[in-house]
């Protein structure tokens, strides 16, 4: 066949597409057409057309000419019309003078955008995106000269002949390269031959060759694919039997490597490449040294692949032996009715090369946007592991490639095989590129492959029988030849992970805030917020417990059948606990030509998407004893685990029980459940399995030496004993006289963090005998409201009197019920007249401490009098000697404290019955914070929120089911929230109606509202967490901090954090305690406190278990201080002596510390009180002469060292020492 070249400098050797990329230079429209109505350059065996000659190129530069002439300035292109460089041709306009109303067709233009693109904005990202991840032309000229030279090179192959397999892997080996056998390798008593002829045709194919090459993560580039279809000659017809293609396909491929490495032309580095170490599919790859030449392609980051095909029409090999019910491996000689689908699957892929080709170049004529469409869904697969290639991939994808997301789209436009397409309506070919990628996402989220098989559409009849490919392959998708099935060897909870991954991907382009960058932007490989559990597992002393050598073969590997069996076995173990489970692992390595074993991983990550209603679950119900066959096959599967036992219900089954020590540790029965399957089945012990959640959860409970105390001494602890103390307390209330409280108590509301599940140690009662170490006794904070009544007087500070004999007289009640040991009338440090000051501190029996308060409706409305005076009468009384900043504060603390406290206790605790999970991510954030010495200046309330934030908007990920994995999102959030930018919108009380594990969306009018006020005070840096009731953020939702610099810090904070708890995760080295571990380098001072007097020193991260027993430097004077002192509520010296530093140095130094144990107060000099400044008096800071001084104009500076000897002063007793770094 002829073809007229525009450019006859063009790459005229290569069969290609007429829309190509600048391999192949544009060509003119009186090209000829290919009977298969695909325009191509054959450079077959007849070569390849000289037919293109200069006199060609000057007619056509003449033709180009006249184009030029007859187009008028200012006219418009037809949308097909494409530049020389490969852009769309644009009409030239005069160069504006000022600016213009948008054109008609400009409208029109807009308009399309919004509604074939979701919105501008979205197309406006897409348009951004597409040129970024495909090739660039300009690198491109090498790349087509060194696959010149490559044809020129392999047409030309001299022949070899006949020889013994090992025989003629002996001669190539003396040039340097080894024959890549597959499984079985040939033996010197082999009985068939090998040989070799020069290839009977060479294609470009894949994606290169149809110009929609998408470049792939982790510095992969892209391939440039070629086929060398093998001659009819080098194989008979019973070659499909034990591996004998394979064997001859092998030795074929080793002589094409030997002649590239000996050619003289080019330089380039040859290596074998395997997908997932299976040698049947072996393949070359060519990479460029860079060595200047021209051949040089290194900056194009392409690599040349090199694959090896067969011509249906000629090879000898019966296709109708390669179907999936076919045995075509002979284990042992009586061996013949053992179907072998993947081996004959792996077979087939030989005849695909050109036929695939074909099938894209069809579908890419007759879709419009399928190259865009195409390379969103490529994107999207690499940013999750959906690819061939990258530092971790999901199982099974290694063998999909990616050709298979073009053959997806095609079949959702163009239908099946079947004579109807159900109840599945296709989608349209005119549709834009973002309405086929969510098609795609639809299709894949909701269609089951297991159970709905998925054949193209193709001109002829089915190559097999349709019944034999589900019967044979856990999942099918067939191609457009009705023989090859993408899916063989996938395992089907790999297929289970994409369609969770679409389904989520599809709920983010529901909502409007980050669908785009959440889709396709962010790389969602990393382990930490991927999956609720992950395991690291080395796989090197793997001892199977039955190992078949047939699954060996079949699969191509023992690495491979390893694989595909474990992730059955886990799935089948662990049942409902886990809605789905994942094997991970790198992607193969090339392979050298002197040593083509593939190099198999040595460890994989096994992550688990937890049912969180079903994780913690003790025990297994297997078959009822009277199915004798199924229990059977119940105890070959669970071995010693496995019990027959009898239920409540009367029911005798067999059953797995899983025994725990604590509520704590019943999430992590699922690792349990996994670690045992890999021991009892395939011999990992545990010491070669590697989990993390169990050292995240050691985090949130007290040391040993405290929680065996109170099982020792009959006491009850946790959240549970302290509801139990409360509610008697609270009938106990409600039971008082009415003659000694004239109203009765109609509402108690809790408002403490320990009662909705988010304090970061369980409540601790009193117990007599604890060292000081342990004598913190945190409050459970409750709110009582009464009846209302016009009797509570119209006057505010009589209103706090009046707080005070009720409160006086239930401590006496209950003091005399025997109800509480201890009782007090705490009075607030500080408070006003006019403002709540008061509350009854109580220890209930069971050594539980309780804070009530008293909340009374009228306050708020004379507060609100004084504030906003409607009239001349309502002016603040002279008694109260407040000023009106300090009613300001006094109606914001009376709102805070009993209107919001409620509301946001009552939001968070539904939260936390939603998804239990929650709690424990909230109380490691707080951990994490206060570690980091950074939680002083974050309301914990603000936490729970931007806990809340992941839970209720989980974007990308999917509702997390564990502590760590929310925990991990929530320092992701935290690194990537841009919040100079844009506030954070927690839609916590739209929630309460929501269905579980539904995303939320904020009301639409409100986060209007929010934007358009961030964007007034825009230059306020700091957090702005709104929610429904609190849209600004005022007051649990604003984090400021001095001059913004505490946002700044947590941010820097938790990018440290991200990037050690992923970098950790993939190395399997991850210390979970150095999370929480802060650097001190960048203080100018910090303080030691003496942890044998803090009283929270058993809440530290790092808690020295001999402080239990003996105080500082040995001292055992100090150890039961406890003892000696009635015990206080929340007594907290550290935390105080931190306050005090706080108010008296405010101007001069900045103050960190964590307040769950912590034993260090940091700080940083105020940067400007250290500068030089001219003397004054009153300067409000310690200050020293400056020396060599003008002595007219005396200096002064901070006197940082007398500021210290102060602080040491006013600790005395308490500090250990305070190290300057000066």
């Amino acid at each position: 066949m002829s073809l007229k070249r525009k450019h006859n400098d063009s790459l005229a050797t290569i069969n290609q597409p007429i829309k190509k990329s600048k391999v192949l230079q544009d060509h003119e429209s009186d090209q000829e057409i290919s009977d298969d109505g695909m325009d191509t350059v054959n450079i077959g065996r007849g070569g390849f057309d000289e037919s293109a000659t200069s006199e060609d190129s000057e007619d056509d530069a003449s033709d180009a000419e006249d184009s030029d002439e007859e187009r008028v300035d200012g006219d418009v292109g037809e949308p097909g019309d494409v530049n020389g460089h490969g852009g769309r041709t644009h009409p030239s306009h005069p160069k504006p003078t000022a600016f213009r109303a948008p054109t008609t067709q400009e409208i029109r233009m807009i308009k399309e955008a919004a509604d074939l693109f979701r919105s501008n904005s979205f197309k406006l990202q897409l348009d951004a995106l597409l040129p970024t991840v495909t090739p660039k032309q300009s690198h491109l000229p090498p790349l087509e000269k060194c696959l010149f030279e490559l044809h020129s090179i392999l047409s030309n192959l001299p022949p070899i002949s006949s020889n013994l397999p090992l025989a003629a892997a002996a001669t190539l080996k003396t040039q340097g390269v080894s024959v890549p056998w597959p499984s079985p390798p040939p033996t010197a008593e082999a009985k068939f031959k090998v040989s070799f002829e020069k290839p009977a045709d060479i294609k470009v194919t894949g994606s290169w060759a149809n110009k929609i090459s998408v470049i792939a993560k982790d510095g992969e580039g892209f391939n440039v694919d070629l086929a060398l279809t093998m001659p009819p000659g080098v194989f008979n017809e019973k070659d499909y039997l034990n591996a004998r293609f394979f064997h001859k396909r092998a030795y074929y491929l080793a002589v094409v490597a030997a002649a590239i490495t000996q050619s003289k032309t080019l330089s380039l580095g040859v290596s074998y490449d395997c997908p997932q170490g299976d040698l049947r599919r072996s393949y070359l790859v060519l990479r460029p040294t860079s060595n200047g030449s021209a051949t040089d392609f290194t900056k194009s980051k392409a690599s040349i692949r090199i694959h090896l095909a067969l011509d249906p029409s000629t090879s000898p090999i019966s296709l109708s032996r390669l179907s999936p019910s076919h045995s075509n491996l002979r284990v042992t000689s009586s061996e013949t009715n053992h179907p072998t689908p993947t081996y004959n699957n792996a077979l087939l892929q030989a005849y695909t090369p050109s036929a695939h080709l074909l099938s894209i170049h069809s579908f890419k004529t007759q879709i419009d946007s399928f190259p865009q469409a195409l390379s969103l869904l490529r994107v999207w697969a690499n940013q999750r592991g959906y690819s061939a290639k990258g530092k971790r991939i999901v199982h099974g994808f290694e063998i999909v490639g990616g050709e298979w997301w073009g053959f997806l789209l095609g079949y959702l436009v163009f239908g099946d095989n079947a004579k109807g397409r159900g109840n599945r309506k296709p989608l349209g070919r005119g549709l834009s590129s973002y309405q086929l990628f969510r098609g795609v996402m639809d299709f894949l989220g909701h269609h089951d492959f297991e159970s709905r098989p998925v054949f193209m559409k193709a001109s002829g009849e089915l190559q097999f029988p349709s019944a034999e490919f589900p019967s044979h392959h856990v999942a099918t998708f067939i191609d457009s030849t009705t023989m090859y099935n993408f899916f063989s060897g996938v395992p089907l909870q790999s297929l289970k992970m994409l369609q969770r991954d679409a389904k989520i991907t599809l709920d983010a382009l529901n909502q409007d805030e980050g669908a785009f960058e959440s889709t396709f932007m962010k790389d969602l490989r990393d382990l930490p917020s991927r999956f609720d559990a992950v395991l690291r597992v080395n796989i090197e002393r793997v001892k199977p417990r039955s190992e078949s050598p047939w699954d060996v073969l079949e699969h191509g590997s023992r690495t491979n059948a390893l694989l595909y069996s474990l992730s059955t076995a886990i799935a089948r173990a662990l049942g409902t606990r886990a809605t789905h489970s994942a094997i991970l692992h790198a992607a193969s390595p090339p392979c050298s030509l002197e040593n083509p074993t593939p190099t198999t991983p040595t460890s994989i990550d096994i992550g688990l998407i937890l049912d969180a209603s079903e994780a913690s679950r003790l025990v297994d119900h297997g078959p009822p004893a009277s199915d004798e066959q199924a229990c059977e096959e119940f105890r070959a599967f669970w071995g010693p685990k496995a019990e027959l036992r009898r239920f409540k219900d009367g029911a005798i089954q067999e059953s797995v029980v899983w025994d725990m020590k604590n509520q704590d540790e019943r999430m992590n029965i699922p690792l349990m459940v996994v670690q045992y399957v890999l021991e009892y089945h395939f011999g990992i012990s545990k010491r070669d399995v590697r989990v993390f959640q169990p050292d995240f959860d050691s985090l949130l409970v007290p040391p040993k030496a405290l929680s065996d105390t109170f099982p020792a001494v009959g006491v009850k602890c946790g959240t549970r004993a302290a509801l139990d103390a409360l509610d008697e307390v609270v009938k106990a209330i409600k039971d008082i006289d009415e003659s000694d409280v004239p109203l009765s108590l109609s509402h108690v509301a809790p408002v403490s963090d320990i009662l909705r599940h988010t304090a970061v140690f369980a409540p601790v009662p009193h117990v007599p005998g604890l060292p000081s170490c342990a004598a913190h006794l945190p409050a459970i904070e409750v709110i009582l409201q009464y009846e209302q009544s016009p009797r509570w007087p119209e006057d505010l500070a009589a209103i706090q009197k009046l707080k005070l004999a009720f409160l006086e007289t239930i401590a006496q009640r209950l003091k005399r019920k025997g109800l509480a040991t201890h009782v007090a009338i705490a009075l607030d440090e500080d408070a006003n007249v006019i403002e709540d000051n008061c509350s009854l501190e109580l220890i209930t029996p069971s050594g539980f401490a309780i804070r009530a308060r008293i909340y009374c409706e009228v306050e708020e409305i004379l507060l609100k009098r004084l504030v906003a005076p409607k009239g001349k009468n309502w002016t603040i009384p002279e008694e109260y000697s407040v000023s009106k900043d300090e009613v300001k504060k006094a109606l914001a603390l009376h709102q805070r404290r009993f209107m919001h406290g409620p509301q946001h206790h009552n939001a968070i605790a539904a939260t936390q019955h939603r998804t239990p999970s929650y709690g424990v991510t909230t109380r490691l954030v707080k951990r994490w914070l206060g570690a980091h010495l950074l939680l002083p200046f974050v309301p914990e309330e603000t936490v729970e929120l931007l806990c809340a934030y992941v839970y209720l908007c989980p974007g990308a990920f999917g509702v997390p089911s564990t502590g760590q994995t929310g925990f991990a999102r929530v320092v992701r959030l935290l690194k990537e929230w841009d919040y100079r930018e844009s506030p954070l919108h927690v839609p916590l009380y739209t929630a309460a109606g929501a269905e579980p594990g539904k995303a939320v969306v904020f009301p639409q009018d409100k986060k209007e509202k929010v934007d358009a006020l961030f964007k007034e005070k825009l230059g306020e840096a700091g957090w702005v967490i709104s929610t429904e009731k609190d849209p600004a953020g005022n007051v649990f939702g604003s984090v400021l901090g001095p001059k913004a610099s505490i946002p700044a810090r947590i941010r820097q904070v938790a990018a440290a954090t991200w990037q050690y708890l992923s970098s950790g995760m993939d190395d399997g080295n991850l210390a979970v305690k150095d999370v929480f571990v802060h650097p001190l380098d960048d203080y100018d001072f910090v303080i030691h406190l003496k942890p044998s007097i803090h009283p929270r020193y058993y809440q530290n991260v790092h808690f020295d278990p001999h402080a239990w027993s003996k105080g500082e430097d040995g001292d055992t004077s100090m150890s039961h201080v406890g003892e000696l002192t009635a015990p206080k509520v929340e007594f907290d010296p550290a935390k105080m002596l931190f306050d005090d530093l706080k108010r008296i140095y405010a101007d001069t130094a900045l103050f960190f510390f964590d307040p769950y144990g912590g034993t260090m107060i940091a700080g940083t000099f105020n940067p400007n009180v250290k500068e030089d400044r001219t003397f004054r008096a009153l300067a409000g800071y310690s200050s020293m002469p400056v020396k060599n001084v003008d002595l007219k104009k005396p200096s002064v500076t901070l006197n940082m060292r007398a500021v210290l000897a102060e602080i040491e002063r006013l600790g005395t007793g308490m500090i250990k020492k305070i190290v300057f770094s000066k």
